[in-house]
Parts: C-alpha cells; structure tokens; sequence
C-alpha cells in the first residue's frame, strides 16, 4: 500500500456489486450491526467541490486534479434556468444546468438527436392541405436569439410535421403567446401527446407507444382522447428533438442529418481519490431520470482494475462492492422522481464498509460491515458518475466531498 499523502482534490466514489452475499437494507432485515466502527482515514483536509451560480458566462471551470472532458467537437446546450437555454458550449466545457430546481455540473450519456430537422415548418417538415396553421419563421427561441417557429391557430388546426422512426422520446421548447391554455397538444406517435399549458419558456417531452408510427406532430386539433381546441391560439416552437431513451437530454441542434453528442467524462487519480488505498466519500446528484425511468446500472464511481463500484442499479437499488470479494451491501426500494437531488455516502475503510443514502421519496437509509477491507491498488482512476465511456445515465452533480 502506497504512503498516505495530503492534497486537495475533488472527487466521487458510489459504487454497486453483484448481490451474491450481499447485505440487504430496504426491503430484507439488516443483519449487519451499526454500533461497530468501521474505522478512519488519516486526517487531511476535506476536499470539496458545490454547484453554484456560474456567472454569466455558464460555465464552470475545473480543478486541476479533476478532469472533465468529451471528445465531440460540435457545440452543445445547456438549461440554465426554468425557460432559458445557453447556446454553443465548445469541446471540453463544463456546463452548468438548472431547470429550476438548483444548480449542477451536467453529466450526460451519448445521445443522438434522430430528427434531422430541428427547426418546426423547415425543410424535410410536411404540411397537411387541410387544417394548416400559419407558420412564421425567425420567432423568439429560449436562448434569446430568433430559431424558433411561431404558429397561429384559428382552432382545431395541424402544423407541420415529421416522421421520425427510431425513437422513444420526443421533446420540445413551446410557449404560449396568444389565446388560453390549453394552447396545443404536443405530440409523438399516433395516440400520444401533452398539453401546451404554459405561456411562458417550458420543456415537453412525450414517450411513443411502441405500436405507433413516428409522427412527431404539433395540433389544436382532437388527439386521442384530448378534444380539439376551438379558440384562436398563438405560441412559439423551438428545439425540436427525438432520441432513444426513457427521458430527453439537453437539446441537440440539427440541420439536415441527426446529430450525435458524446458523452460527459469526470475522472480523478487515486493519489487524490484514495491516497491510502481507501475513500471516504459523500455526493449529492440529481438524476434526469425518475426510479421508474432507469434501464441500466448506473456506476457512481468506477475504479479501474479493481472490484470496486459503487452503482445505482435498475429497480432502486444501491451497492458498494469490495476489492477481490463479491460481498456486497445493499440498500434496496428506492424511488425518487426526476431532478430530485440524493445524497449518498460511501465509506470504504481499512476495517469496514458502509453506505447511506438520503433525500430518496422512498427508501432512505444506512447500512455497515465491519472487518477487513482490501486496499485499492495504486496504479487505478476513479471515474464518476460513470465509468471510462461515460455516464450510463445523465444526471447533474451537486455537491462532492471527500475525506
């Protein structure tokens, strides 16, 4: 094991393990006791990194021990408020994301934009000879600049629209500017959609019914068992977007083909992370995703070369897992809702292992092991949030300290 040395970092560790031997809190009886003291660190200063107001450039910097990176030379977008996009973030900027719930560091899985169009009543958009709408090009987006589509309704009309096979999700930036809620229903797929309630700045997003063709549509006419709008209505389109998965991701400009963003990357080296080959750690993270939303595991921190992960698993569940063992500890029966901030803490210490979370809907909770623990080796990185391709899931990072 390497000598313990000070220095100031910032960095991650949650991680998850297969549940062969594996103790259970949530919904099995703990057998572990919690009176026992798994141990301590040497001391050192904490090291301690929190999402705040970035500025109004919207962009945080980095320490230097903790890299951030992707390798996608096109630009990106961020929310950076409840109804405000920020435009144009470069290769390897740090984006800061808030949509209306505080302040986080973005870390978003690769994801694609499958409709090539993303301007509402452009090119490859097709248009109904009954019922159309007034389509105005140039109208005000929610970055402040003018890409979006204003569409005016004389009651129960159809925009224009396109086909986009492939996808799950379908998401939209619409305001109503014209006429009373509901102002349109927004839609995806034959039979399913969302109301436009909102006169100001807000992102919808709808999940197609695996059955239905891929109409990505906008309406005031009838829709499933939505009845059509009769009133004049008035509202702006921006940002059209279609991707495979459960939940939508930043917005991905397109012009003419489907755009492709890499995903977000946060390492730290274990000199800093685990500079005696053991962590203490506590992150505060909001997922983009509802419990119900998660399809894959989730690694909180992912240790190269070493049997130590701390992950969120599909179904609520959290795992800490050791060095050369698969014994594992659980917490089980978690539910949050998405962007709810949860806090999780992991100790991994010389004589034992534990795991908290907190801030959950459902399913709170703590649980330890006392006894040896194994040292993690000394030539690993620590990944956070994900692994080395990325998060598996986007969430933002809040808050991160360690010991």
């Amino acid at each position: 094991m390497r000598a313990w040395k000070a220095k100031t970092v910032f960095g991650l560790g949650i991680l998850v393990a297969p549940s062969l031997g594996c103790q259970v809190v949530g919904g099995l009886r703990s057998e572990l006791s919690l009176d026992e003291d798994p141990g301590s660190l040497p001391p050192r200063d904490p090291l301690v990194w929190e999402a705040t107001d970035p500025g109004p450039e919207m962009m945080y910097t980095t320490p230097e021990w903790l890299e951030y990176f992707n390798r996608t030379e096109a630009p990106r977008t961020s929310q950076v408020g409840p109804g405000t996009l920020r435009l144009g973030y470069l290769k390897g900027e740090a984006r800061p994301r808030n949509v209306g719930m505080g302040w986080g560091l973005v870390m978003e899985t690769e994801r694609t934009n499958l409709n090539p169009y993303s301007d509402w009543g452009g090119a490859g958009w097709q248009t109904l000879p009954m019922s159309p709408m007034i389509v105005e090009p140039g109208a005000p987006d929610p970055a402040g600049g003018a890409g979006g589509v204003r569409l005016r309704s004389e009651g129960s009309q159809i925009a224009p629209f396109i086909v986009v096979e492939g996808g799950q999700v379908a998401s939209a930036w619409v305001m109503g500017t014209g006429g009373e809620a509901p102002y349109a229903y927004f839609g995806y797929g034959d039979s399913s959609f969302v109301s436009v309630d909102a006169g100001a700045w807000e992102r919808y997003d709808v999940k197609r019914a695996a059955s239905d063709q891929g109409n990505l549509y906008i309406v005031t006419d009838s829709i499933g068992d939505a009845p059509a709008i009769m009133g004049p209505t008035e509202f702006v389109v921006f940002g059209a977007q279609v991707e495979v998965g459960t939940y939508p991701s930043s917005f991905i400009p397109t012009n003419g083909a489907p755009v492709n963003r890499d995903a977000d990357r946060l390492n730290v080296d274990l000199e800093d992370f685990a500079p005696s080959g053991y962590f203490d750690v506590t992150i505060r993270y909001a997922p983009h995703y509802a419990s119900s939303e998660q399809t894959v595991v989730h690694d909180l921190v992912a240790v190269e070369d070493d049997n130590v992960f701390l992950r969120m698993n599909p179904g609520g569940t959290l795992t800490l897992l050791e060095v050369g063992s698969t014994d594992s500890l659980v917490i089980e029966g978690l539910e949050w809702s998405r962007e709810q901030a949860l806090e999780v803490r992991a100790r991994y210490l010389p004589n034992g292992r534990e795991i908290s979370i907190k801030g959950a809907t459902k399913g709170d909770g703590s649980v330890r092991k006392i006894g040896p623990v194994s040292p993690i080796g000394e030539d690993s990185r620590a990944w956070l949030l994900g692994d080395n391709d990325g998060p598996q899931e986007s969430v933002d990072l809040r808050y991160l300290e360690i010991r």
